[in-house]
């Protein structure tokens, strides 16, 4: 099966939704009715926040205020046409946020949002104890505030760490062993933008891992020095789109050792793994949110992307320990046909030395009868053969 009909079945399956384009939309608006965020899902801009209740009507009535901290405007509209994301908007000359500070608090405080929202409504997590932002975890050598942290009723934390301002490997290390020390899962999510978010170059996607890529991959990003820390101790970087709610997880398209540069790339010669530490760059899958669930186990939020990386790890080892089969199988067929040359090469010669033994039992007269024979000496012809004729 070429390349072509593979890329043929991965697009026959369910997309992924679109995300991580780097969107500055305002979905998130502070309600002064119910002193809560409001999230505007996506095409709803027109529909209504609550039963009788548009989100116009309430963006008018000046109830849904902008929850930058620098900012606290009420809005002036609800964008809701075209074909970019419905969101709330200021009115011109007002809530004009700084082009750095200002949407990366927003989006950050975005990004707690959706987790609590998320957390609050799954299944898995049903019956377990939210704190955003107000619980500390502590330990003799010093204390953690999770963004979002997650109790079970038997005493299990996991606690969201959403990460958009720089942090190096050394200092994420810190962390996580603070909270492996403190019996804490820690998930850690980035943003899809600033010093987390920086796009491949075009000479990192010529290599060979970046090479194929899927259609439902979001985007194609560089690994940081803190990503490849993480990768070196086995944890996968995910990324969070809070506009659309929307989880990217590390990814690459990774072909076997055995296969040379040249080689044309067939269906079983590729798989989709999470990329190696010494990887400068990966793609990103992309999947909603609502999709994930915690992996108490692995200690991480399961994506149905790498629900595929873990299938496809273990096609990988099967087909490697096929391809050590058929090495090792090849190996011991070779070896017997060798073995079996090296028999016979011995049968001859162990039957020529036979020979050979046998022949220096039989005398020479009788090995050699020509040499040892003798013949009579020729008769003497009678005299009348020498008397002369009369003419």
């Amino acid at each position: 099966m070429g390349t072509s009909r593979w890329r043929g079945l991965v697009n026959s399956g369910p997309r992924r939704p679109r995300a991580f384009t780097q969107d500055t939309a305002q979905v998130l608006a502070f309600d002064k009715k119910t002193r809560q965020l409001r999230y505007l899902p996506a095409g709803e801009g027109n529909g209504e926040v609550e039963p009788g209740v548009t989100w116009r009507g309430h963006v008018a009535r000046g109830m849904l205020l902008c929850p930058a901290t620098d900012c606290g405007l009420p809005f002036g509209r609800v964008v809701a046409g075209g074909a970019r994301r419905h969101h709330f908007a200021h009115r011109p000359g007002e809530g004009e946020h700084d082009d750095v500070t200002g949407p990366e608090t927003l989006w950050h405080l975005s990004a707690k949002d959706v987790l609590g929202r998320w957390a609050a409504t799954h299944p898995s997590l049903a019956d377990w104890t939210l704190h955003l932002d107000d619980t500390p975890i502590t330990l003799p050598d010093g204390w953690r505030r999770p963004d979002v942290l997650a109790v079970s009723p038997d005493g299990v934390k996991v606690a969201f760490e959403a990460q958009y301002s720089a942090l190096t490997g050394t200092d994420w290390k810190a962390r996580h062993d603070f909270y492996a020390k403190a019996g804490v899962v820690d998930i850690w999510l980035f943003a899809h933008h600033g010093p987390q978010w920086r796009p491949a170059t075009t000479r990192q996607r010529h290599r060979r891992e970046l090479v194929w890529r899927d259609p439902d991959w979001a985007a194609t990003v560089q690994l940081s020095g803190l990503h490849q820390t993480m990768l070196r101790h086995g944890v996968i970087p995910l990324w969070l789109d809070p506009t659309t709610q929307t989880i990217g997880t590390a990814t690459t398209r990774v072909h076997p050792s055995n296969t040379s540069p040249g080689e044309r790339l067939w269906e079983d010669s590729a798989y989709t793994l999470p990329p190696r530490r010494t990887f400068r760059a990966c793609h990103v899958a992309a999947d909603a949110l609502q999709q994930c669930e915690v992996d108490l186990e692995a200690g991480e939020l399961f994506t149905p992307a790498r629900r595929e990386q873990r299938e496809e790890h273990q096609r990988l080892e099967q087909d490697e320990q096929a391809a050590r089969d058929r090495a090792s199988r090849h190996e011991e067929r070779l070896q017997a046909e060798w073995d079996q040359h090296q028999q016979q090469e011995r049968r001859r010669k162990d039957a020529e030395r036979a020979a050979a033994e046998a022949r220096q039992q039989i005398p020479l007269k009788e090995q050699f009868p020509p040499l040892f024979r003798q013949d009579p000496p020729p008769a003497k012809p009678p005299w009348w053969k020498f008397w002369p004729r009369r003419t």
